[in-house]
């Protein structure tokens, strides 16, 4: 199953390095009905938005996907669950529930390396 990704484990970003050898299957955005939560240091994607987040798909083998879930905190902080892609094609990605990213200003453009611009 893809793994969609969208914040620290983007190409040039300095987490990248953890999904290994995974292979690229390109960039994506999801479905419009997400936020993107900044949690200063890292996003976080969350049910409930409007907005397409951006970022990438890769294809993780079991210890690589295994060892990002301890990464990402899973199941306690983030979760690895079932999201839909703009055009209908689904995959995995770590979401955060939206009662934990209460607080924390919502990137609008849904893309974690625009929020500065």
């Amino acid at each position: 199953m893809p793994l969609f990704v969208y914040g620290t484990l983007m190409r040039g970003e300095r987490s990248h390095r953890l999904l290994g050898r995974a292979p690229f299957l390109g960039i994506a955005r999801t479905a419009r009905s997400f936020e993107l939560a900044d949690l200063g240091a890292y996003p976080a994607l969350v049910r409930g938005g409007s907005a397409a987040v951006v970022g990438e798909l890769y294809e993780p083998d079991r210890e690589t996907l295994a060892s990002l879930d301890v990464y990402e905190g899973c199941p306690d902080l983030f979760q690895r669950e079932m999201i839909e892609l703009d055009g209908g094609a689904r995959c995995e990605a770590y979401l955060m529930p939206a009662g934990q990213a209460l607080g924390y200003p919502r990137i609008a453009s849904g893309d974690w390396r625009a929020r500065g611009r």
